[in-house]
């Protein structure tokens, strides 16, 4: 075997067995990184793949020393183990930096691409329902804004008290009447509160996305940095999103009556296929409700508003 094929082979293989070791390390961190995007770059933020390259460089380096280029026999560098140990060290390090390093890459890339793509797979299709009208002329903003006002002290104090939707039944007993007031009163409160959204914008008796996300924004405090402003307005589009059901691009009272009816409806009971309103809207519910209307990658209060959406307004 002539010196060039012999370095030849010896090259390949001690190559492949330095990326073979740094692989094994590493393909546990990049899928986990893949999994949770937002820490891919604390992962792969060095240029040794977050030092699992060096790791085992260090450990199980093996690599090419000017000794073996020119004796690829080993006469003259096999007798000296201490220099040898460091330089193939030295080299074995190198080999595993730069295979972490373009591993982390790789995985960087995924995980960016995975988190682009993941809203769209967990978006619900849109329904086929009609646009519900323009609200009233005159309509009156009086509950609205009580409504607002009430779920804002909400989102900032846990004694926070409920918000009565209906404040009683002329029947209780009576399930499909008792159905067909909350109907009215909730009905009522959406688009009250569709008219308070408007009135701050065009006042065009229609919601859009921008009139929904500017009233939402108009309730950051003033020394508010930019990055919390557009994570409010991120925020803010994700809920739009949710509420416009049918993808119209406006939020129609009917869709905001469905909204209202989520955040009146106890979560725990949807573990036992019951959706239970009973015409109040605590903090609990709200704070849950809340934080799954502006998540963009949770569909289970979509799927749960057209639950509402339909009980309301397709029997």
């Amino acid at each position: 075997m002539t010196k060039i094929n012999f370095m030849q082979r010896l090259s390949q293989t001690l190559t492949k067995m330095g990326a073979g070791l740094t692989q094994t390390a590493m393909t546990g961190i990049a899928l986990k990184s893949m999994t949770h995007s937002c820490h891919t770059d604390s992962i792969f933020g060095l240029g040794y793949g977050g030092g699992f390259g060096y790791g085992i460089g260090m450990n199980y380096g093996f690599g090419i020393t000017p000794q073996m280029l020119a004796d690829p026999m080993g006469f003259t560098w096999l007798p000296s183990p201490m220099n040898m140990y460091s330089q193939n060290n030295a080299y074995g390090n190198m080999i595993a930096a730069q295979y972490g390093y373009s591993l982390g890459l790789q995985a960087k890339a995924q995980a960016a691409a995975q988190a682009a793509a993941y809203p769209q797979l967990q978006q619900l299709p849109k329904t086929n329902a009609e646009y519900a009208g323009d609200i009233d002329e005159n309509q009156d903003t009086t509950s609205g804004k009580a409504f607002d006002k009430a779920t804002n002290e909400m989102s900032t104090n846990k004694n926070a008290k409920d918000f009565t939707i209906i404040d009683e039944y002329t029947d209780p007993n009576n399930i499909k009447k008792s159905a067909e007031e909350y109907k009215i009163a909730v009905s009522n409160l959406a688009k009250s509160y569709a008219a308070d959204i408007d009135a701050t914008g065009n006042s065009d008796r229609k919601v859009t996305a921008e009139e929904f996300t500017n009233y939402e924004l108009a309730k950051l405090d003033s020394n508010a940095t930019a990055q919390h402003k557009a994570q409010a307005k991120q925020m803010a589009l994700n809920a739009f999103n949710k509420i416009d059901q049918n993808g119209d691009g406006l939020a129609d009272w009917k869709e905001l009556a469905a909204t209202i009816a989520t955040f009146d409806t106890d979560i725990k009971s949807l573990k036992e296929d019951k959706a239970i309103k009973n015409g109040n809207i605590n903090v609990s519910d709200y704070a849950n409700w809340s934080t799954l209307l502006a998540q963009q990658n949770n569909n289970l209060f979509d799927t749960t508003v057209r639950n509402s959406y339909k009980q309301l307004f397709d029997n």
